[in-house]
């Protein structure tokens, strides 16, 4: 009998210590944003209680949801906590079946502080999978559904972060002093997932680029030469197979998530104050691909995951500024928060938004400081001026007429 109870209690701890994610991975002391929620995902553990005893950090909630494969942890870091390894004790009736690490690092000196782009750089624009091959070990790698496959212009060319550090003295001598390339995290999806924007996995560096090191090794390459790095964010949607999709954790997670109805596209409606309600919803909601979920950012948890994940990526990596994909299709109130809460961190950080219209009202919305008739206030402090690129195109390209502009 004895035997039989110690087995039945190592497969009880072997199940319950099959915790497969908790986001993020680390934090940092000294932040601006000290209390941060954790999504922990693993089979059915939401039966579990956690707790830590690490001075200076504490827990301030624990949050479950319909789905018990999910714990939402909120703890805080006060100011007298230290670098070191929190471990977060996982109990189930009273009894511990897993601890996890939970690393607490130092920031780097003046991270807050930190230099970003501004109107003097020239930013180079760089696609990875179409730049350049520096490793083609990486090309196709097991577990991930498409290969590398030049003859299709859809496809992925095996392009890499090697082949962009291998061509840094190159940039440097054309004059570019900042580097933005296209979103470079994972997005296993089954085609045309060369561009980026269909992400399957926020914190990691997609394997056929690289790793999350290579890339902080980029940055680090690129600083010798003064060059910084610019990161792709997409906080509007994300891919199909990423494992929250998969597995939602709640029945909110996802606009239109049972329908999946497209995004109708139309900017206009978030500043007509005539626009119905149905086309608002549709706009900011809708999908933005088939493949493409639209991500809630009214559930609190999506919105703390999008903002920690931002904010992650930029402490970790040491970037230098962000362009944000699709700005206006997210949640207005939570762009507000989002902007504010990265320029509370960072207050020399540039952010430029892509509001892909040529129309100067529609883009001008969201500027910082800008006084809008409904009250809306946002703090991006830039955006992509495609008015300025359409008529510096008509410009070099039209005859001048009485109807010319």
């Amino acid at each position: 009998m004895k035997k039989i109870a110690f087995l039945l209690t190592l497969l009880s701890f072997s199940t319950y210590s099959q915790i497969k994610r908790i986001e993020p991975s680390n934090w940092w002391i000294g932040m601006n944003l000290n209390e941060i929620t954790l999504l922990v995902y693993g089979d059915a553990i939401n039966s579990l209680k956690p707790s830590l005893k690490y001075k200076g950090v504490s827990i301030t909630k624990v949050d479950k949801v319909e789905n018990p494969n999910y714990l939402f942890i909120t703890i805080n870091i006060s100011a007298v906590a230290e670098p070191g390894k929190v471990k977060i004790d996982f109990h189930k009736n009273n009894k511990l079946v897993t601890t996890k690490e939970f690393p607490l690092l130092e920031r780097e000196k003046e991270s807050a502080n930190r230099a970003s782009f501004t109107q003097k750089d020239a930013i180079l624009l760089i696609v990875p999978d179409r730049f350049a091959n520096g490793n083609s070990k990486n090309d196709d790698i097991v577990g991930y559904y498409e290969k590398a496959n030049r003859n299709d212009e859809s496809g992925r060319h095996g392009g890499d972060i090697e082949g962009i550090i291998n061509r840094l003295d190159y940039i440097q001598s054309l004059g570019y002093t900042q580097i933005w390339n296209t979103p470079l995290v994972e997005n296993n999806m089954p085609k045309y997932s060369y561009h980026g924007y269909a992400a399957t996995d926020f914190y990691k560096i997609d394997s056929r680029f690289g790793t999350n090191e290579d890339f902080k090794k980029l940055v680090i390459e690129a600083k010798k030469r003064d060059i910084g790095i610019i990161w792709d964010v997409v906080l509007n949607h994300c891919g199909l197979e990423y494992y929250f999709v998969k597995d939602l954790p709640t029945k909110d997670w996802l606009n239109f998530q049972e329908i999946k109805t497209k995004t109708n596209h139309i900017k206009s409606t978030q500043l007509d104050q005539y626009a119905m309600q149905i086309d608002k919803d549709k706009y900011t909601d809708g999908w933005f691909d088939d493949s493409m979920p639209d991500l809630n950012q009214r559930n609190p948890f999506v919105a703390s995951f999008l903002i920690q994940n931002s904010i992650w990526w930029i402490e970790y990596a040491g970037l230098s500024g962000i362009r944000e994909d699709t700005f206006s299709y997210s949640d207005k109130d939570f762009l507000a928060k989002w902007t504010k809460t990265i320029l509370e961190e960072y207050p020399n950080f540039n952010i430029v938004g892509e509001e892909m219209t040529t129309e100067t009202e529609l883009a001008a919305y969201w500027q910082k400081d800008k006084v809008n008739a409904d009250g809306y206030k946002c703090f991006l402090p830039t955006l992509m001026d495609f008015s300025l690129t359409e008529n510096l195109i008509k410009s070099l390209t039209t005859n001048s007429n009485w109807w010319s502009t």
